[in-house]
Parts: structure tokens; C-alpha cells; sequence
């Protein structure tokens, strides 16, 4: 009987350690998690906090990817939509975070930048949204 359950769990398995990346590259959550340490801080009065929403966005309230996929810019990028239609498009909420911005300035503004991964990992959720926003 025990080997019986070993051979199914095993079956049941998601695949093996070949590819461990799998388990620690951006896993559900992250960003959003990323969002509230580095956009609200930990007093939670952060720029981009619920309570202080800097440029009308609020980084950090339940519901941010559905938020962000219909928002614009209200000030120094004119009007650019955060998450662009076309999943291929350059995301304004990622340039925002990489070097030299077009518009503005990077964010988080005056704390410590993302990460390359933490980047890549803004860049994915990105697509992710604009490929349900997507016709």
C-alpha cells in the first residue's frame, strides 16, 4: 500500500529538480509583496501608499494588478497608460523602475533601486496583466 501511494504522489509530482528556478523566480506575489516594502514602506506612509497615494497611485490596496492595468499617468509622463495593451510594448510601470526613465524620475524615488531580478520580475507581471487586458 505504501509503495502504492509513493508511486502516485510521485506521479502527481510538478516535475523534478532539474529546473529549480521554477520554485524561486517570481513567484505569485512577489511583486505585489515588492510593492508594499518599497512603495508604501513599513509605517505604511510611503509614496505610493494607500494612505498617500503620490500621483494618484496607490500601490498597495488589495487589487493593484486589476487597478494599474486601467490607470494613466497624471503627471510628468503625459497621459501614458502604466500597462500598455500590447503585452510586447515597453510598460511604463517598468521603465519607471529601470535606468533613466523617459518621464520623471526612477522609482523608488530617493530609496534603494530594484534588483535586475526584481526588475524582471516587474516586467513579467506587466506582461501578465497586458496579455488579460489584451483582446
Amino acid at each position: 500500500m505504501r509503495i502504492a501511494l509513493v508511486a502516485v504522489l510521485a506521479a502527481g509530482c510538478a516535475g523534478d529538480l532539474e529546473n529549480p528556478q521554477r520554485f524561486t523566480d517570481c513567484p505569485p506575489g512577489q511583486v505585489e509583496q515588492m510593492f508594499q516594502a518599497k512603495c508604501a514602506g513599513a509605517d505604511g506612509m510611503g509614496c505610493h501608499s494607500a494612505n498617500m497615494p503620490d500621483a494618484e497611485l496607490d500601490l498597495v490596496s488589495p487589487g493593484v494588478g486589476e487597478r494599474v492595468k486601467s490607470l494613466t499617468s497624471t503627471n510628468m509622463c503625459e497621459g501614458r497608460a502604466l500597462v500598455e495593451a500590447d503585452p510586447s510594448a515597453t510598460h511604463l510601470m517598468v521603465e519607471k523602475v529601470e535606468e533613466d526613465p523617459t518621464c520623471g524620475s526612477r522609482m523608488p524615488f530617493g530609496e534603494q533601486e530594484l534588483s535586475a531580478k526584481e526588475i524582471e520580475c516587474v516586467r513579467r507581471w506587466t506582461e501578465d496583466l497586458a496579455t488579460e487586458a489584451s483582446p
